[in-house]
């Protein structure tokens, strides 16, 4: 059985762990060891072999993880080896002052000259998405190979340049067939943002000098996740702002920032409803509202897939989804499929 993506990663973080700890028990015997310098290079390569060593056979040779992923590991390995060893010892370790910047410079060479064709991939994806982020994520994938890779990547890029430039972006339908509607303003998430964004701030100010009684790093750590989440918070914002829901004469493209996207085929729906109680029971039921309860339920006639975060997959028969005109949605669905009754399912004409 061929293992998932996240099952490998799960083994190989779990693996990697065991391995730095076990290589941290035996840093502890490094000093009352007879040859200390002897055990000390053991445990180096030990650990600098063995964890890029891992990443390789359970996530490179299956093609679920990119090759020049063994850079960060490896650097972050040869971190986690100079924390471990005891400091009279680190002397073997003097090379890596120099091989992890050379290291660095070469990925920052490599993606420099890659850099230009990613960049014309995505504007070529541009002309074919409704959406920038599936243009980025498209463009990525073509160039890097990896679609989990690019999903991550794609998602990281566009959340940062959301959180910058998305004040001053518009959306605008690169196709005149297409209906859009919105759902950013019903949930009143631009209203709540600003209360979030200031209790994100007072509490990054507070922590951060009260962490910093024992410990100015981890005060700073603790510091840069908290502007990580208020970047994630603006970027959502304007994710949601920016990538409405499309109706086109074929499919429904479900967005919901950067939370939640699909591809719901018209043929595929079976009715479209105001909600009702028993829906969150039913079996392969999700809510896709960007805050709150949904206002409109789309039944689906066979399951179909939604993603998630982290490129996640979730099975889904019912959806639940809020927008700024429900009525309008729903009216247009129907006629669409009034219009094309005949329209066949993707699924039974790929079979």
């Amino acid at each position: 059985m061929t293992l998932t993506r996240e099952r490998s990663l799960i083994i190989f973080i779990a693996l990697s762990l065991l391995l730095l700890a076990s290589g941290a028990w035996v840093a502890t015997l490094v000093e009352a060891s007879p040859q200390p310098g002897v055990l000390a290079i053991a445990i180096t390569i030990d650990l600098a072999v063995g964890v890029p060593l891992l990443y390789y056979l359970l996530l490179v040779r299956r093609k679920l993880m990119p090759l020049f992923g063994l850079v960060p590991v490896f650097v972050l390995t040869m971190l986690a080896v100079r924390f471990i060893l005891p400091s009279s010892e680190r002397e073997y370790l003097r090379f890596s002052e120099f091989l992890i910047p050379a290291i660095e410079l070469a990925v920052a060479v490599f993606i420099m000259f890659k850099l230009r064709r990613i960049i014309g991939d995505i504007r070529s994806a541009r002309r074919d998405c409704l959406y920038f982020m599936d243009a980025l994520r498209t463009g990525l994938r073509k160039s890097l190979g990896n679609d989990f890779v690019a999903a991550l990547l794609a998602a990281e890029l566009a959340l940062l340049y959301l959180a910058v430039a998305g004040w001053f972006a518009r959306f605008r339908a690169a196709r005149q067939d297409v209906s859009v509607y919105s759902y950013h303003r019903k949930s009143n998430f631009g209203f709540l943002l600003w209360p979030l964004a200031a209790l994100v701030v007072i509490e990054a100010g507070l922590l951060h000098l009260v962490i910093g009684i024992w410990s100015q790093t981890g005060a700073w750590i603790f510091t840069a996740v908290n502007a990580y989440t208020l970047l994630w918070l603006v970027g959502h914002f304007h994710s949601a702002r920016l990538q409405p829901v499309i109706v086109d004469d074929e499919c429904v493209h479900l967005r919901t920032g950067i939370i939640w996207h699909g591809r719901i085929s018209l043929a595929n729906i079976a009715e479209i409803r105001r909600p009702a109680l028993s829906d969150s029971k039913a079996a392969g039921y999700v809510n896709v509202s960007l805050t709150g309860g949904p206002d409109t339920v789309i039944v689906l006639k066979e399951a179909d897939e939604l993603e998630g975060l982290f490129a996640r997959k979730k099975e889904v028969r019912t959806i639940g989804i809020s927008l700024d005109n429900p009525g309008a949605f729903s009216e247009d669905v129907s006629n669409r499929l009034s219009a094309q009754p005949q329209l066949e399912n993707p699924k039974d004409g790929a079979s």
